[in-house]
């Protein structure tokens, strides 16, 4: 179906794009904190932060057809997967990530969403637990001898990722209740309690 040396790039790319970005955004993510800081320029490191987080998010998504196309390719894995299947997990996650990107450039800088954002932030959420419980049961089912996996390091990589996922998953509900407290400060300008809040409700 695909070059494997073609998709074996590809996935050293993501895997780049996806944690090594997302260093810059948990960095950003204090800098956005420090104290005496004026709100145009809270702001503006927010705008970047928020950029920055955009490549991890999307390479994320990407990266579950290309390492199910590159297991198929190589023999590692999925290898009585027809062909069309996989042609359409590509497609649905080329969807899935163009998708991503509008309604992540359609969400404000303090993470509030238009409602049509706001109903596929709950799509994108059942999808990524889909792919975190797909990664995860098959890892464990191929370590025990079975599933698809051919190869225990592979089954072992598979149950990583899966768990990753879940970890991003956890990240993301336990972010709900920092958003108001951020919109308020950089709406209303910093003070003591407000900065106070943010710091308390990101921990």
């Amino acid at each position: 179906m695909h070059s494997a040396p073609a998709l074996l790039i590809l996935h050293i790319l993501l895997l780049v794009a996806w944690l090594g970005i997302d260093v810059g955004v948990f960095s950003s993510s204090f800098v956005m904190r420090r104290p005496t800081m004026s709100t145009e320029t809270r702001m503006t490191v927010r705008r970047i932060m928020r950029s920055l987080d955009l490549a991890p998010r999307v390479s994320l998504i990407l990266m579950i057809p290309v390492v199910i196309a590159l297991a198929h390719t190589t023999g590692f894995g999925l290898t009585n997967t027809p062909e069309w299947l996989l042609w359409l997990v590509g497609a649905g996650g080329l969807a899935w990530a163009g998708v991503s990107v509008v309604s992540f450039r359609a969400t404000g800088p303090t993470g509030v969403a238009p409602e049509w954002a706001a109903s596929f932030a709950r799509v994108d959420g059942g999808l990524r637990a889909t792919a975190s419980l797909f990664f995860i049961t098959t890892g464990v089912w191929s370590l025990s001898g079975g599933g698809p996996w051919n190869a225990d390091w592979v089954a072992w990589k598979s149950l990583i990722f899966g768990a990753i996922i879940a970890m991003g998953l956890w990240i993301r509900v336990a972010a709900r209740r920092y958003h108001p407290a951020l919109a308020d400060l950089l709406e209303n300008g910093e003070s003591e309690e407000r900065l106070a809040a943010v710091n308390e409700k990101i921990r």
